[in-house]
C-alpha cells in the first residue's frame, strides 16, 4: 500500500508546545509498539509447534519477516522522532527564525504522515499474527478433542 501524504492544515496553527506534546504522544505510542513486537515474538517461539502441526509454517514464517522489518522500521521511526524533538527544543530557544519555524512544520507533517502510515502497517500485521496463532491453536485443540 502507498504511503498517503495528508494534508493537515491544523499544523500550521499549532503552538511549539503542543507539537511537542503530538511528538511526545508518537515517541510514547512507539515505544509501545516496541513492547507489543518482544510479546509477538514470545508468542509466535511460544507456539512454534502448533505452527507447524497445522501447516501455517510458510506464513507465519513470512509474517516474522514482516516483524523483522517492521522492527527496523520502528528504530528508525523512533530516531526520527527524538531527533524531532530535540530540534524543537532548539526552535523554542531560538524564536527569532520564522523559517526554521515553517521548516519545522513541515517536517512535523511529515513524521506524522509516517506515524500514521506505520501504525496502520503494523496493527495489519498484528492482525494476521493473531488469526495465524488463533488458527493454529484451534487446530491443535480439535486434534486433541478427536484423539
Amino acid at each position: 500500500m502507498e504511503n498517503k501524504a495528508h494534508n493537515y492544515r491544523y499544523i500550521e496553527w499549532k503552538t511549539p508546545d503542543e507539537m511537542h506534546f503530538s511528538s511526545l504522544q508518537w515517541k510514547s505510542e512507539l515505544n509501545f509498539i516496541k513492547d507489543e513486537h518482544r510479546f509477538f515474538e514470545d508468542m509466535l517461539k511460544e507456539h512454534t509447534m502448533p505452527i507447524i502441526e497445522s501447516q501455517l509454517f510458510s506464513r507465519v514464517k513470512d509474517l516474522i519477516e514482516r516483524l523483522t522489518l517492521s522492527e527496523k522500521e520502528l528504530q528508525i521511526l523512533e530516531s526520527t522522532v527524538v531527533k524531532h524533538i530535540n530540534r524543537l527544543r532548539k526552535l523554542i530557544d531560538d524564536l527569532d527564525e520564522p523559517k526554521e519555524g515553517k521548516f519545522y512544520r513541515k517536517e512535523h507533517k511529515s513524521i506524522l504522515n509516517d506515524v500514521i502510515h506505520y501504525s496502520r502497517q503494523y496493527k495489519r500485521l498484528k492482525r494476521e499474527i493473531f488469526e495465524a496463532v488463533s488458527i493454529a491453536l484451534k487446530q491443535q485443540k480439535q486434534k486433541r478433542l478427536l484423539a
